[in-house]
């Protein structure tokens, strides 16, 4: 859910920006799109899954549509070199403010934080078959010099019945499981308990 406003919104406008500014500033109309394939394809890599490679095919061609629409545009007008200028500036102010917001912006975050406890649980001993889901959420009083706010809810398939909660240490840059846990409802405890087969022992207080 959080990863479909940056598929359809904010991955395109980057990729037709991209594409113009491929154009203009190197002349070239394959520059920009091979770029775009490429961070689209480690993106899918590191980040998401396989059926993103669709996408991938999209935001390239996007990127090269762009960059065909601004060389027919650059070849016809022939604008003078200081709107070009501008315009490079203007472009690159809209496709640099997006990258930022980007790379700070809580869905960014939260996927991130998705893929951290899926490695996490496997160097653990899980496979993707013990896992029902991984939610994350952003939790504004984590967010403290110990921990990022960020946090992911686990559910596994033998234990539909009960959530374990994960959280990220920031000195540490390391995943781990918290102890608090609902008890009954508006109860919360962290004492340890076998009836949570998978509660840990050393899980973060």
């Amino acid at each position: 859910m959080y990863v479909i406003p940056l598929v359809l919104f904010l991955f395109p406008m980057l990729a037709f920006v991209m594409g113009v500014l491929g154009r203009t500033l190197f002349k070239k109309l394959f520059i920009a799109p091979v770029i775009v394939f490429g961070l689209s394809l480690l993106a899918q890599l590191l980040y998401l899954s396989l059926s993103f490679f669709t996408w991938t095919l999209i935001y390239t061609a996007l990127a090269f549509s762009s960059s065909l629409t601004a060389h027919f545009l650059l070849q016809k007008y022939r604008p003078s070199r200081k709107v070009q200028k501008t315009s490079v500036i203007i472009l690159l102010g809209s496709l640099l403010i997006p990258a930022l917001i980007f790379t700070i912006s809580r869905p960014v975050n939260a996927v991130l934080m998705e893929k951290k406890v899926e490695k996490h649980l496997q160097q653990e001993g899980y496979s993707t078959t013990d896992i029902n889901s991984i939610e994350t959420f952003y939790e504004g009083k984590r967010n403290t010099n110990r921990t990022e706010p960020v946090m992911a809810e686990v559910i596994f398939t033998d234990d539909p019945g009960h959530t374990y909660l994960y959280i990220e240490l920031k000195k540490e840059n390391r995943v781990v499981q918290m102890c608090e846990y609902e008890r009954s409802p508006n109860f919360y405890t962290n004492e340890y308990t076998e009836e949570r087969p998978h509660m840990v022992r050393d899980c973060f207080e």
